[in-house]
Parts: structure tokens; sequence; C-alpha cells
């Protein structure tokens, strides 16, 4: 999970990316209302509308993800000479990052998913749509178009829903082009044969569209991880971004596979998910973010969208509430011993968290404490600090500490939200929950030299690294302790 200060970083990075979606846009149309008897003239439920909502949806959902981020986006659709074709053009023109070359054609009709919603819950759905080839005019003003816009942008959205923009080899026409400008092309696929999508930097299938393409289920890491290396293998895409719905998502390249549980527990309407996951994991890319990066904001920005109804967007006070939410741990279930801290780590380690640690007395905890910890947070996904027992602290510090005693100091610390798990040890040094935890980052105050940290010879063996903070001047225990009684 990201800390407040990483999102703030990554979503300012994306301020600056520019992108190109084309794709197939639609109009989503919920009516929603009540339910009180059943129809005399058949067992049907008589609805009652209360109101109709209209929102862009296909690709225009991925321009809504974009726009309600703050991502100056090119958008290139068409629709039918039809009313709902008009509310979608108008609807797309009061987003204010947002320009849109919206052609009209007037042989289709403009796609149509509608709704019907009661209680929440959807009672019906209805489409309407023409499913054609795109007419030779039409695909020369989208090539031209499309030939004008990407030489203003840093990355192409390709958002297929299968309704027409992209029949026939219409692909390849686009992807060539954004090669030739060493541009990289994201894919959304409806299309089962991917190989009509070769040359993309990335494409990102649900689990059924992967199934459609490859034969494998991915049911699991180990599926998912063999089902993006053979797109990548067939040389469809460079990387391979797979949406699992309730299991998170996996981000596959030709040397590594990353998988992220879903960051929510709730999930109240999967429509939609995809196109922000594209959205955010496109923006990322664009900023020059690393794909690890990119998928764990788009998955952040996901567990956020599936508590909504319908397809909507996500927006950047929203994710820093779900931050919040998610690093918020009841302090009864941070103190651990031995062996759940070896429980924890593990979870943790299958979620990709990187780990911290640092440790002390903190007697009596100060702001050159907070400091620290809070540059101790900001520095990994999860904190862990050591504490030392009342029995170890009197061996260091003599007989007269601690001030406070281990269950008070316990009770101080586990009520911080910066820290994740607390435990105690007895022993002069925490070397041996060093040993344990192996963490990425080892991190004490400036005031220790490197070869001074108990642990700095070891870490190094797994990769991790120390991190000095900051001393701020004239603060620690003992200094108050002194002072205290000169008063």
């Amino acid at each position: 999970m990201f800390s407040q200060e990483s999102l703030s970083k990554i979503l300012e990075c994306i301020g600056k990316a520019k992108v190109l979606v084309i794709g197939d846009l639609m109009l989503d149309n919920y009516i929603v209302g009540d339910v009180e008897r059943i129809s005399p003239e058949a067992p049907i439920p008589v609805m009652k509308i209360e109101k109709k909502i209209f929102v862009p949806g296909g690709a225009g959902n991925v321009v809504r993800n974009l726009d309600s981020l703050g991502v100056k986006t090119q958008f290139i659709s068409l629709v039918g000479q039809d009313e709902p074709g008009r509310k979608l053009i108008k609807i797309l023109s009061s987003l204010k990052n947002i320009s849109s070359n919206i052609l009209i054609d007037r042989r289709r009709k403009t796609s149509i998913k509608t709704r019907y919603i009661v209680n929440n819950q959807q009672l019906l759905r209805t489409d309407e749509e023409t499913i054609t080839k795109l007419p030779q005019d039409m695909a020369k003003q989208i090539l031209q178009y499309f030939s004008s816009a990407i030489k203003k942008t840093d990355i192409v959205i390709v958002s297929d829903y299968g309704k027409g923009v992209f029949l026939g080899n219409f692909y390849k026409r686009l992807i060539k082009c954004a090669l030739s400008l060493n541009k990289n092309v994201i894919v959304d696929p409806k299309n089962s044969d991917f190989s009509i999508y070769k040359g993309a930097y990335c494409i990102t299938p649900n689990i059924k569209e992967a199934y459609a393409a490859t034969s494998i289920l991915v049911k699991d890491n180990f599926s998912a991880k063999k089902c993006g290396l053979q797109i990548i293998d067939k040389n469809w895409s460079t990387t391979v971004l797979i949406t699992r719905g309730r299991e998170g998502l996996s981000i596959i390249d030709k040397y590594n596979g990353s998988h992220y549980k879903a960051n929510t527990e709730e999930v109240y309407d999967v429509s939609g998910a995809g196109d922000t996951v594209v959205a955010c994991f496109s923006a990322a890319i664009a900023a020059n973010l690393d794909i690890n990066t990119a998928a764990k904001f788009a998955n952040l920005a996901a567990g956020v969208v599936v508590k909504k109804s319908g397809t909507a967007a996500v927006n950047a006070k929203e994710m820093f509430s779900a931050i919040k939410q998610k690093n918020k741990v009841k302090s009864d279930n941070k103190l651990f011993d031995n062996k759940s801290i070896k429980e924890i780590i593990l979870e943790w380690r299958s979620n990709n968290f990187n780990i911290g640690f640092t440790n002390g007395c903190f007697d009596l905890l100060h702001s050159g404490h907070i400091d620290t910890l809070k540059t101790a947070s900001e520095t990994c996904d999860k904190l862990i600090v050591a504490i030392n027992s009342d029995q170890s602290v009197r061996k260091i510090k003599g007989g007269k500490r601690p001030i406070q005693d281990q269950t008070s100091r316990i009770k101080i610390m586990t009520a911080l939200s910066m820290v994740d798990a607390v435990i105690l040890f007895n022993e002069s040094t925490p070397l041996k929950l060093i040993k344990i935890v192996k963490p990425d980052f080892l991190i004490k105050g400036a005031d220790y030299k490197t070869s001074e940290i108990v642990g700095a010879n070891i870490i190094s063996k797994w990769g991790g690294k120390i991190i000095r903070t900051r001393l701020i001047k004239n603060k620690s225990t003992t200094r108050l302790i002194r002072d205290f009684n000169k008063s």
C-alpha cells in the first residue's frame, strides 16, 4: 500500500502525462426505481421509475477516469446521428481535461446499455447497437485524427469493446503508426484473437478474455503468470496485466510476475472496473513509472471503484481516503510475538509489500521519535517497531529506567498510525528479530554511525538497505529526564 506522500508524488507525475484514447464509445443509461407489486398481466415486477442517469461507457469510461485524475487526454471515437450520440458529445465536452474528436456515422446507431436498477440491484439490462465494420471514409478520418493526435501524446490506449471501431485490420494500422513514433500502445481487449494486437506494449485482459485467447484458466498466481508468459512468448505484447476480480490483478513481463490482491473486502459492482485499471495503469506508465508501481496504483483505484454502483470514475480524494482506511489498523491487532510476526510478514510479502524495521526503548516518546517513525513509515509499505522490554531497558540504561513500563510504551506505540506492527524483545539488541524479519529497510537515527547500527553487517545478505534518518538536535529521552530533574 502507498503512503499518502508516495500517492501524492504519483498523482503529480500522472498530472503531467498526455494520453490518447481510441475506442468504442457507448452510452450507459441507468434507470433507477422501485418495485412494489407484480403485474396482473404477467408474473413480472412493475417498476416505478424515479430517475434516469446517463454516463459515457466503454472507452468513454476510460476517459472519465483519466479526466477525474487530471490527466490531459485526447479521445477519438464515433457515434450515430441520434439523440444518444448527441447526449454523449455534450457530456464529453463538459470534461475539462478531455479533448474529443467524435465522428458521426449516419449508418449506425449509438451503442446504448440500459440497466434497470431496483434496491441497488440490476433487474434487467438491454442493449441497442450496430456492430459493423468501419466504412472506408470513417476509417480514413479516424486514422487522420489518430496520426495527428499521437504526436502530442505519451501513450495510446486502445479500448476495444467489440462494437465496430476495430473490426477488420484497423488495429494493425494504428499500432504500426504508434510504433513508428516510438509510442507505447496499451490494449484493453475484446477480441479473443490477441494476435491482432501484435506490437502492443501491454494487453489488459480479464480472466475470461485471457482464457479465450490462451485456453489457460487463471485461478491462482501460478496460472496467471503462465497465461501472461504465453501471451508474451507469442509476441502479442511485451507486458500483460490480468484483472482478476475479487483476487486483484497480476502484472507479468518476460522476467517477472507480480500479483496484487484486491484493495477492498467490499465489492459492490465490478462494472467498468477494468476501464479504471487500464486508465490508471496507462497514465502511470505514460508518466515513466515502473510497471509494478503502475499496477499497484491501478489496483488501488479499482478497489475504490468497485464499491460504487455502475460504471464510475475514481478521483484523488477517494484514493487518499482508501489509503487512510487500509492503513488504519486497530491498536489491538498490532502487537506480535516471534511466531505471529512471521505469519504477518508472509502475508505482507505475498502482497509485495516492502518492510521497514526500527527499534528502541521509546521510554518517553518525543518529537524526535515521531519524526524518525514518520520518515521510516514513508520509506516502506509496512513498518515494524521493536521495543526493548523493561528487563532489556534496565540492562542498557540502569535500574532507574524505564520511566514508563513496557505495557504503557506498547500502548502508545500501537496507537500511532504510521506503525503497522510492534514486537517486544528481552535481549540487549534486536539482532535476533532482524534475522527473523529480514527487513527491506533497517532504519535508525543519524546519531548512529552505520557501523554502530545493529544488523548493518548482515542486512545486505537479503538485499536490504540501511536508512539513517535526520537527527533533531537536543531531542532525546535522556536529555528530557536530565532537564526535568534540573527544574
